[in-house]
């Protein structure tokens, strides 16, 4: 079977070899390219940590964390990052993080909790997680990040 695949594809060769060079081929068709609208949606869905107008009927509990840091983009704006990482109470509970606008002398105080269903029986392990929380872009000055009353860092814009 593979000297026929041989053979054959030897006599291609030969056939291609015999052609002049001289000869060209003549386009009979014109085709036209049309630009692609791409259509971007506007409505993103918020992170799972920004918190939600049913989250008042759950029970608000801590977060405990572990580490956290600052990080810059690279991208045009430069946005602000919020490493952080840490456990949750349980595995039923979710994290939540509210991020307000600064106060006037330059402070971002950052919230950290986790919220649970207040009547629901759940495994009492800790829940790890490792977040980036993106804080956004800022006004030229200087800032101090807050976690839950501690300093985080500070940065100038």
């Amino acid at each position: 079977m593979k000297k026929i695949v041989l053979l054959v594809a030897l006599f291609m060769l030969g056939l291609n070899a015999c052609t002049s060079s001289t000869e060209q081929i003549q386009a009979t068709e014109t085709v036209i390219i049309e630009p692609t609208l791409i259509i971007v949606d506007e409505t993103a869905i918020p992170p799972a940590y920004f918190p939600l107008p049913s989250d008042s009927r759950l029970t608000k509990a801590r977060a405990i964390i572990d580490s956290s840091s600052l990080l810059f983009t690279t991208g045009d704006p430069v946005e602000l990052e919020l490493i952080l990482k840490g456990h949750l109470p349980t595995p039923c509970h979710e994290l939540r993080v509210q991020i307000p606008e600064p106060d006037v002398d330059g402070n971002v105080m950052v919230e950290v909790y986790s919220l649970t269903e207040p009547d629901i029986l759940c495994e009492q392990v800790l829940r790890a997680f490792n977040e980036r929380i993106i804080l956004g872009t800022y006004p030229r000055g200087s800032y101090l990040v807050w976690i839950n009353g501690g300093v985080v860092g500070n940065f100038d814009f």
